[in-house]
């Protein structure tokens, strides 16, 4: 079977090849995911809970459970989710599938497929099929916020619209519904309820800073762009791996990209700036060894 190639791993080479190396080709991953990485996957889990219609109390059950969160996590998520429910009562979109799972081929590949999970599909007011995408940010979701020009290009959709085509759904709108991670913060002395109930509160009185919705067309000079760097991704994938033949070492062949913003949220640079080798017999102290997208289907 080919290999995956998922938005997620795509971005990380773009981002910094030394970093794809150790999460994709030696299969290292912290042994504790980090808190955004889990508040996002909590997110998503409410949110497929709630577009199956479910209550806020099931969608919250089903986004904490198993989830390692203290008290203060689960009061933002609760929170949050309260802030949701009570914004989009009134739902105007419908009929929405989600969690599609995907794998195509990638035209020219004889290594890679496309692959990953489409967040929902659905329709409009107006009966338009459109691809939804559950964000959380920490950024403005101001309408003049450069976080929409962003999104515009992002890599993960144009994956996702390519590959809702490939299965028959025309999609022609990209649906972006992003939350905003909390403004305010636990008070000296607050309970964990309190501070859930008083953000629930404040996002209920504030709705347009934690929860905004927007409409984008899907422009087929953007997919088509989107095409060629794919491949070319797969491509470069490749070559690095040929390069490894020429190195004493096999990281020594993934260029690191450093920069102060990138090493900072990097979850190997505790080892990878020291120059450490790591690998399946050699793993870094707080690391396992763990297959990439484990969360797709073999």
């Amino acid at each position: 079977m080919k290999e995956a190639l998922t938005a997620s791993r795509m971005a990380t080479l773009v981002s910094c090849p030394r970093r794809h190396f150790w999460r994709y080709e030696m299969k290292l991953e912290t042994a504790t995911p980090s808190i955004a990485l889990r508040f996002g996957s909590a997110w998503h889990k409410a949110m497929e809970a709630r577009w199956n219609r479910e209550d806020f109390t099931t969608a919250l059950s089903m986004a904490t459970d198993g989830a390692e969160f203290d008290e203060i996590q689960i009061a933002t998520l609760s929170g949050l989710l309260a802030g949701y429910y009570r914004k989009y009562e009134s739902e105007t979109v419908a009929e929405l599938k989600p969690e599609i799972e995907f794998r195509h081929e990638i035209v020219g590949s004889r290594t890679f497929d496309s692959a990953g999970k489409i967040d929902g599909l659905g329709n409009l007011g107006d009966g338009t099929l459109c691809l939804i995408e559950h964000k959380t940010t920490s950024d403005s979701v101001e309408p003049d916020s450069d976080y929409w020009m962003r999104l515009r290009l992002n890599q993960q959709i144009m994956q996702y619209v390519c590959a809702a085509r490939e299965i028959g759904h025309d999609v022609q709108i990209i649906l972006y519904d992003v939350v905003r991670k909390p403004g305010i913060r636990q008070k000296q002395g607050e309970s964990a309820d309190e501070f859930g109930r008083r953000l629930a509160l404040d996002t209920q009185e504030r709705p347009d800073f934690y929860f905004a919705r927007r409409e984008v067309p899907v422009l087929d000079c953007d997919l088509e762009e989107f095409k060629i760097q794919r491949y070319e991704i797969s491509k470069l994938i490749l070559a690095l791996r040929q390069a490894e033949k020429r190195t004493a070492l096999r990281e020594q062949a993934w260029p690191r990209n450093l920069s102060d913003f990138g090493c900072r949220m990097c979850p190997f640079s505790g080892f990878c700036l020291q120059s450490v080798h790591a690998d399946a017999e050699h793993v870094p102290s707080g690391f396992v060894v763990k297959e990439a997208n484990a969360e797709l289907s073999a």
